[in-house]
């Protein structure tokens, strides 16, 4: 069996560590951390990070080294428009040319997310947990890249799957999926589905279209609601009285 270079263990490890939480936005990245925690020597975790750095993943910044990147509000809506343009069009693109294998694959991923709902409502949670999430994730992003894969663009597919990557930093922060974003998802992915079988590629398109432009609008309203709160969090030394922030101050520390 093929080793795997050094070089490509180091990146694949430290971009896990950045799609799962674990280095989140704004996080200092320290080589040394990293080699020891790999058991490897710096070189090639540098070389990791340049490659991070060449995909938007993280960011030189003077006097503080290396960061994970944070997503502000205009980057992360333009995401979403390359997104949409993209994919809509790889939509129209292979719409009654679908292979019977992908069709397939296709139909399987619609019924993942299916599942997902399923066991959150049987759960009678609110929300989705972590498990639940990545499984949701996984079924919608491999349904996406099948279809860009099909149109047969490896360049397109490659910018895609950058940009998904790009948003999942910021989706490992924000908030879980409830059931009615779950079912929404499910049923935009069964009527582009259903019009790419019927070759009704201007369907597909506006689909699609339709689909990503209510997945950047969860997004940015996720978005705002997370600075609100920030805003909200800094200003409370204006609003209450010392005894009170102490208390608060212990609460978000952990402390009892």
């Amino acid at each position: 069996m093929e080793k795997i270079p050094r070089r490509k263990q180091a990146y694949q490890y430290i971009q896990q560590r950045i799609l799962s939480g674990d280095l989140p936005a704004g996080t200092q990245i320290s080589e040394l951390a990293l080699a020891k925690e790999i058991g490897m020597s710096r070189m090639p975790i540098r070389e990791a990070i340049r490659q991070l750095e060449v995909e938007g993943l993280v960011r030189q910044v003077p006097r503080f080294g290396t960061i994970v990147h944070s997503l502000d509000r205009s980057e992360m809506a333009e995401l979403y428009e390359v997104r949409e343009a993209l994919e809509s069009h790889a939509a129209e693109l292979i719409a009654g040319h679908l292979s019977s294998e992908d069709t397939q694959i296709l139909s399987l991923l619609c019924n993942k997310i299916l599942l997902v709902g399923r066991e959150l409502r049987d759960t009678k949670e609110k929300m989705l947990s972590p498990e639940l999430m990545q499984k949701f994730l996984a079924a919608d992003m491999g349904f996406h890249m099948v279809i860009l894969r099909a149109s047969g663009n490896r360049r397109m597919m490659k910018i895609v799957s950058d940009l998904r990557v790009l948003s999942r930093i910021f989706t490992a922060q924000r908030e879980t999926h409830d059931l009615k974003i779950v079912t929404s998802v499910y049923r935009y992915h069964r009527r582009i589905l259903r019009a790419l079988k019927r070759a009704n590629g201007d369907l597909a398109r506006s689909w699609m279209r339709e689909h990503i432009r209510e997945s950047r609008r969860l997004a940015l309203e996720s978005f705002d609601r997370r600075q609100a709160m920030g805003d909200a969090r800094n200003a409370l030394p204006l609003a209450l009285p010392q005894d009170l922030l102490e208390e608060i101050n212990q609460i978000e520390a952990g402390e009892t």
